[in-house]
């Protein structure tokens, strides 16, 4: 929920007569927080609510045994859950994408010196269903890669929106332009009516553009991504993310995107051999 829609639903205040509940409040308030930083430590959260550690402890186990929020112990950060309220069977697929995928991208990763994620489409976002990091410990800043990926500021959600059926791509724009978070919206009108989808899926590849950021921020970072399809539907993405200052996309593009499409090949060869079901559960038609 955005900061706007956030207050109007404040300011409408109570039925008469009824009392709010503090706790409650504090909770919501916890939530919302996560969700707007994608990836937040205690410290995080104990710097923007201004709650004590101990009552923040306290919110976040209630959170976690909710299943709202996820705890990611290598990052020792607090994410939003994976698709609250997702049937077991989504949840499941996703599993089992990742199960089947890890082969291929643990090869990938022994030759390309950057972290690669793999994610599928979870609404108007993006979700990462893991990260695997490179072996002689070169890294991009993971708080700002975040976990939900907006589809038309990331690489991978570009990825998404190029390769996908046509008549996918159009739902998944209208339904930003109907999007309760600004950053889509306006993403959309920067980005919408572009021509971009035909170029990414001639380059074969979709980018990340880092232009909205300083040239000395932590949140500028590269990233390149590429589909994995199971005939015309897009199953998921598998991306690789840099650092600028160390090398730009068209030396990533030269040594690394060879080896991104042979882990895509090796990751469908599976899902085909696996009879992996393209569509997850729960989401009848993508187009």
């Amino acid at each position: 929920m955005n900061q706007s829609r956030r207050d109007s639903f404040r300011s409408a205040g109570p039925a008469p007569g009824v009392k709010s509940i503090t706790a409650l409040r504090r909770g919501l308030d916890v939530f919302w927080s996560i969700q707007q930083s994608s990836a937040a430590t205690l410290a995080d959260l104990h710097r923007q609510t201004s709650l004590s550690k101990a009552t923040l402890l306290r919110i976040l186990r209630t959170l976690q045994e909710a299943g709202w929020i996820e705890r990611n112990e290598i990052e020792n950060r607090y994410v939003p859950a994976a698709s609250p309220g997702d049937s077991g069977l989504a949840v499941e697929w996703r599993t089992r994408l990742s199960a089947l995928a890890t082969q291929p991208r643990e090869q990938l990763q022994r030759v390309v010196p950057w972290p690669t994620d793999l994610a599928v489409l979870d609404g108007l976002a993006m979700l990462i269903l893991d990260t695997h990091r490179p072996i002689n410990g070169l890294a991009v800043n993971y708080r700002v890669l975040g976990f939900r990926p907006r589809l038309l500021l990331s690489s991978l959600g570009r990825c998404y929106l190029a390769f996908c059926p046509e008549a996918e791509r159009r739902s998944l724009l209208a339904g930003l332009a109907r999007s309760p978070y600004e950053v889509d919206r306006a993403a959309l009108k920067a980005h919408g009516a572009a021509d971009w989808p035909a170029r990414y899926r001639a380059q074969g590849y979709a980018s990340r553009d880092p232009s909205p950021t300083s040239l000395d921020s932590p949140e500028r970072f590269g990233a390149i991504s590429v589909p994995i399809q199971l005939g015309d539907v897009v199953v998921g993405c598998i991306s690789c993310a840099w650092l600028p200052a160390v090398a730009t996309e068209q030396e990533i593009v030269k040594r690394h995107l060879g080896d991104l499409k042979s882990a895509v090949q090796a990751v469908q060869n599976r899902l085909t051999a696996a009879k992996f079901p393209a569509v997850p559960p729960g989401r009848s038609s993508r187009n």
